[in-house]
This record gives structure tokens, C-alpha cells and sequence, in this order.
């Protein structure tokens, strides 16, 4: 199976060329790599030792706010586009960090924690411990989604089940039974229109400034490839990045192979 990705283009107008890149895009590519405990090259400044374990969260309440509040501090509070912040911390108050912290925690436990019943699209939240600490240096998800490949639209995990859901319920008891140990791929095919598949997306990458520079962020991202190509079965991964964030567009374009599949102007 070949993951070199494919280059798909929707922008406001459609690009005719990929010299300029849109305001926001989606990257796709797959390399994945396997291993647990990771080494990695320490650099200048680092406070940390480079070994990491790496693997997902077990999706219990502990573990869905401890990643929320890493969230918050190394990405919303502490990312290098200073995102809310301009630069300066200590600007924001610790109602504020516990109210964006709760958000977070509410978003994180909708998408990947412990829930009643078996979700129809599989989801992952993947962290980065120091080897021998509970301490958090790292995150990042990955979840199935459903794709409109006409409209080049990733929907939302709630539409996805949704979607899904009207698809199964349209059916008779005797045609339900038929795709009760059905996989998503052959559900999707079988129940919903020709232009709608199932995709694999990468999504919220965070690594502590602490850890930073370490080669984390990558380590991070190939662990995500490894479970979507070799427990998910998906041959590629999508992504969304801001066209201003430079750090990121390096890792994925000039580090991990990722390339230009098309624009969104309205995320």
C-alpha cells in the first residue's frame, strides 16, 4: 500500500498552482513507526531528559483533565504564536485558565473519554510522559471522521455519528443485524453517498515548552500515523494548520511529508 499523499485542492476561488498556500489547509501523509519508549536528542536549554514513553490515554476523568490543563498551558497559554496570551502569562487570570481549562476538559471527554456504549468512529487521545513521571510533555489526538470529497468538508465528530446513525436506522431489523460487526469503512461504503468517506484526522499537538526542540512534536505525530495505518487500517492522515504557523507548517511539510491537499477560509 502506497502512503505517499495525494494533492487535492479546494481554496476560495480554487488555486491553480500551489505556489501560495491558503489561508488554512489539510496536510496528508503516512509514514507510521512503532516503539513505546522514545529517545530523543536533548538540545541547549532543555529541562528535561529526552526519554519519553508514548501511547494513548486510558479515557479516564483523571487522565482527560490532566491533558486538558496541559492543553491549556502549553498550547493556549504558552504556544510560541502567543495565541491568547501576546507574549505575557501572566496576564491571565486563574478564573480564566480554570474556565478554559473546564472547556477543554468538556471538549477532550466528548471526543475521547470514557462514555456509555462504544463510539461508531474510533478516537484517540495520545500523550507523552516522561520515562518514570507522571508528568505530561505532550499530546496529540487522532480521530475518524466522515469527508464530503465533493465539498472537501471534514465534519465535526457529532455530525460524523450522526450521519451514521440515520444511515443504520434507515435499514430494517434483518438488514441492522447484517451490519452489527460491520466495520465503519464497509458501513460508510454500503449506507451513504458515493462522496462520502472515512478519513483519519490529527488534531490538537501540544508539546511542553520544556520539551521543545526535543523532536517530540514528531515522535508524537508518527506514533498517530503507527495506530491509524496499523490498528485503524487508514492509509493516510489529515490536518488542519494555520497558514501564519510557521513552526507547525515546517514540522508537517519539511519534517514529516505531509503536503497541501486543499483550503478553508471558514474554519
Amino acid at each position: 500500500m502506497n502512503y505517499a499523499a495525494a494533492i487535492v485542492a479546494i481554496l476560495v476561488g480554487f488555486a491553480h498552482s500551489f505556489v501560495v498556500p491558503p489561508t488554512r489547509g489539510h496536510f496528508a501523509g503516512l509514514k507510521g513507526i512503532g516503539g513505546q519508549t522514545l529517545h530523543l536528542a536533548q538540545v541547549d536549554g532543555s529541562s528535561v531528559s529526552g526519554n519519553f514513553v508514548i501511547g494513548p490515554s486510558d479515557g479516564e476523568s483523571s487522565a482527560i483533565d490532566a491533558a486538558a490543563a496541559f492543553m491549556v498551558d502549553a498550547f493556549w497559554l504558552q504556544s510560541p504564536q502567543n495565541l491568547l496570551t501576546g507574549g505575557d502569562i501572566g496576564a491571565v487570570s486563574d478564573g480564566i485558565r480554570s474556565t478554559l481549562t473546564q472547556h477543554q476538559a468538556s471538549d477532550f471527554t466528548d471526543k475521547y473519554g470514557e462514555r456509555m456504549g462504544k463510539r461508531l468512529l474510533d478516537s484517540s487521545l495520545i500523550t507523552a510522559k516522561e520515562e518514570g513521571s507522571s508528568e505530561l510533555f505532550g499530546l496529540v489526538a487522532i480521530e475518524a471522521r466522515l469527508f464530503d470529497m465533493n465539498e472537501k468538508i471534514i465534519f465535526g465528530a457529532d455530525k460524523s455519528e450522526s450521519v451514521l446513525k440515520t444511515a443504520v436506522a434507515s435499514l430494517g431489523p434483518k438488514q441492522r443485524r447484517q451490519y452489527k460487526d460491520s466495520s465503519i469503512l464497509e458501513i460508510v461504503t454500503d449506507l451513504t453517498p458515493p462522496e462520502i468517506s472515512v478519513v483519519c484526522v490529527l488534531s490538537n499537538l501540544s508539546v511542553s515548552p520544556k520539551a521543545r526542540r526535543t523532536g517530540l512534536g514528531g515522535k508524537l505525530c508518527s506514533e498517530a500515523e503507527r495506530i491509524a495505518k496499523d490498528e485503524w487500517e487508514f492509509d493516510k492522515m489529515f490536518l488542519k494548520v494555520e497558514e501564519e504557523n510557521e513552526a507547525a507548517r515546517n514540522l508537517y511539510e519539511g519534517k514529516l511529508g505531509y503536503e497541501l491537499q486543499f483550503g478553508d477560509d471558514s474554519a
